[in-house]
C-alpha cells in the first residue's frame, strides 16, 4: 500500500506534463508548458490505474513470489554454503588431528624401534663377548692340559730314560769313555723326543 503511495504523485506529475502535449494536439495549437487538460488526466490516471491493477493481481503477485522464491533459494545456498565451509573446517580440523597424532605415533614408534635395536645390539655385544670370554677359557684350560700332558711326558720320558741309563750303569761298569758315550746318547734322545 506503501508503494502505491509513491506511484500516484509520480503519476499525476507526468500526466501533468503530457496533458498540455495532448490538449495542444487536438486543438491545433501550440501548447504553453503549464496547462492543463483535466479530461486528459483523468483519462490517463484512469487507464494507469487499470493497468497497475491488471499488473498487482496477476503480474505482480508472480512476479513477487519469484522474487522471494529467488530470495529464499539464495538464501538456501548461503546457509548451505556456511553449513559446507563449516563441515569442511571441522574436517580439516580433525584431518590436521589426525595427522598430529599419527606423527607422534610414528615418532614413538621410532624411538621404540631404536631402543630395541640398542638393547640387542648391547645384548649381542654381550653374549659375543661372554662367548669369546668362554673360549679363551676353554682354549687356556686345553693349552694348559697339552701343557700339563707334555710335562708329564717328558717326565715319564725322563724317569724311563733315567731308569734305562741306571739299568745300563748298572750292567756292566762304567768307564770314563762309556760314561761320556751314555750321556751323548741320553742327550742325543733326549734332542730326539724334543722334534
Amino acid at each position: 500500500m506503501v508503494r502505491r503511495a509513491y506511484w500516484i504523485p509520480a503519476l499525476l506529475v507526468v500526466l501533468g506534463a503530457a496533458s498540455p502535449l495532448l490538449a495542444a494536439e487536438s486543438a491545433g495549437e501550440q501548447p504553453g508548458l503549464i496547462s492543463f487538460d483535466l479530461a486528459s488526466i483523468i483519462w490517463v490516471l484512469i487507464s494507469f490505474s487499470i493497468v497497475l491493477i491488471i499488473l498487482t493481481k496477476g503480474a505482480w503477485k508472480n512476479i513477487l513470489d519469484g522474487l522471494k522464491a529467488r530470495e529464499s533459494k539464495i538464501r538456501g545456498d548461503i546457509q548451505q554454503a556456511e553449513e559446507a565451509r563449516a563441515k569442511a573446517e571441522a574436517t580439516l580440523k580433525e584431518y590436521a588431528t589426525r595427522l598430529a597424532s599419527a606423527e607422534e605415533q610414528v615418532r614413538q614408534m621410532l624411538a621404540k624401534a631404536t631402543a630395541d635395536a640398542e638393547k640387542i645390539a648391547s645384548n649381542l655385544r654381550a653374549a659375543a663377548q661372554a662367548e669369546g670370554e668362554a673360549e679363551r677359557e676353554r682354549t687356556r684350560k686345553e693349552i694348559d692340559a697339552a701343557k700339563r700332558q707334555a710335562i708329564r711326558e717328558v717326565y715319564d720320558q725322563t724317569a724311563d730314560l733315567a731308569t734305562s741309563i741306571a739299568a745300563k750303569i748298572i750292567a756292566r761298569n762304567l768307564n770314563p769313555q762309556d760314561q761320556q758315550d751314555l750321556v751323548s746318547q741320553t742327550v742325543g734322545q733326549v734332542e730326539a723326543m724334543r722334534n
